[in-house]
């Protein structure tokens, strides 16, 4: 039976549903000890990462038998992709799995910052209201602007755009006449 190694935090639905095909070792504090990682690595043939392992030197050393690499996240820079390459060893981003809630996050971070509810949270559960620091803080007709286009700022513009904000956005890698 194959066997998948996960080093860091999964659904653990997914975890199980792989289990059933797959022997699989999963612990998420694994990327923090670093001996338990190297021993369950070589007897590996796919390996499961977020951001903090660091799928490089070492651990393409001593993982022979590995055959592909999913990344929960869409960051490739802490897989060495030119190893991967030359040994065959696929690697798969999670690309656009969490477009939509990275989206509403930042739009929310927005709302929260602009508003300064944040700041006023504490007064507020002590029985106060701050109205005139509240007041007239809107987003809307206000520009938003993005460095990079790619498909997470793209749901955010769509999001702010709903609430009235314009949008201004640059990318090196579309052309000048991308909508």
């Amino acid at each position: 039976m194959k066997k998948i190694v996960i080093t860091e935090f999964m659904n653990q639905s997914a975890v199980t549903d792989l289990a059933k095909d797959f022997e699989v070792f999963y612990d998420p504090q694994c990327v923090d000890h670093p001996d338990i990682l190297h021993k369950q690595i070589e007897t590996a043939d796919g390996l499961i990462v977020r951001n903090r392992t660091q799928v490089k030197g070492k651990i393409l050393a001593q993982a022979q038998q590995l055959k592909v690499v999913g990344r929960l996240g869409v960051g490739l820079d802490n897989i060495d992709l030119e190893t991967c390459q030359q040994r065959g060893i696929q690697v798969f981003p999670a690309s656009g799995a969490n477009d939509i809630a990275v989206a509403e996050y930042v739009l929310t971070s927005i709302l929260l910052l602009f508003r300064q509810s944040y700041h006023s949270s504490l007064e507020v559960a002590q029985g106060k209201w701050p109205r005139t620091e509240l007041m007239g803080r809107e987003i809307y007709g206000k520009k938003l602007g993005l460095i990079g286009y790619g498909s997470i700022a793209r749901e955010l513009a769509q999001r702010a755009k709903a609430l009235g904000m314009e949008i201004g956005a640059y990318d090196p890698y579309l052309p000048a006449t991308h909508p």
